[in-house]
């Protein structure tokens, strides 16, 4: 029998857009909870913001943080890879990406450079995150603590200068647009850490072939949609999905967010 694995984005996806409340997707939950099935977040957030979640959840599976720029797991949970695993706050970590210190060095000079009117999440007072996101103190507290990735906020100007956008690419490192904030990052994406954890899983469980499921709502979702066997998106609030996304298997759920979430997991994990 085939091996099952959930890749999920977070916000607006397993939760709510809004209040981040995950009670419409419960079911669907408790339902791969009972059987072992893996939830892998794959999120834009922080290790420390998903290991919350995950409590919250009631779940304890790997996760990939900071739009693939680390992979995160339990320690002994995987054997020894050719790649060195690195702990950080009691868990193993795979690095994928930039140290943060690289991503901000470039930050300061981009901005320079382009004389561009852009702040950075790790700039902002804790309440300036709270009003972008909705979140506590604690926990938009938890969002400055960066390990491989800068979000960032244009003050004005709806879009940056395509020169700005190429140099970041041209110097090695990756920009992504989200829900609420643009994203610098290293070279890294989600599709390349789902790859690499779908491996680790082969080893793991001594199985040549899984079954892996991708459910995002936004763009930078592509690249985890694309590495998956069955994607989903997630209708957004407005009660549209992400036009940009165009895939010959994608399913395009009905229900938003969680609910949305929950019809996917039931459809493509052939449990009603």
């Amino acid at each position: 029998m085939n091996r099952i694995i959930i890749f999920t984005d977070l916000d607006g996806t397993l939760l709510d857009a809004e209040n981040y409340s995950f009670t419409a997707a419960q079911d669907a939950l408790n339902m791969l909870i009972r059987k072992n099935i893996p939830i892998i977040p794959c999120t834009s957030k922080t290790h420390l913001e998903v290991i919350e979640i995950q409590k919250k959840v009631g779940i304890s599976d790997p996760f990939i943080v900071e739009n693939g720029s680390a992979i995160f797991f339990p320690k002994g949970y995987f054997m020894k890879t050719q790649q060195p695993f690195k702990e950080i706050e009691g868990y193993q970590s795979l690095i994928l990406g930039r140290e943060y210190k690289d991503i901000l060095n470039f930050f300061y000079k981009w901005r320079e450079n382009y004389d561009l009117k852009v702040t950075g999440v790790h700039e902002m007072p804790v309440e300036k995150v709270m009003e972008l996101t909705a979140l506590n103190y604690d926990e938009a507290e938890t969002v400055k603590k960066r390990f491989f990735s800068e979000p960032f906020i244009l003050n004005g100007d709806k879009n940056l200068p395509a020169a700005a956008v190429e140099e970041i690419t041209r110097k090695g490192f990756r920009l992504l647009v989200g829900n609420r904030f643009y994203h610098l990052l290293g070279n890294s994406d989600k599709g390349t850490a789902v790859n690499q954890l779908l491996e680790m899983f082969k080893r793991k469980w001594k199985m040549d072939t899984l079954i892996s499921i991708g459910i995002g709502d936004s763009m930078n979702d592509l690249e985890m949609l694309k590495a998956v066997d069955r994607p989903a998106i997630v209708k957004k609030p407005t009660g549209r999905h992400e036009e940009r996304i165009k895939m010959d298997n994608l399913m395009q759920t009905e229900g938003i967010g969680p609910a949305g979430w929950q019809e996917a997991v039931f459809r493509f994990s052939n449990v009603e």
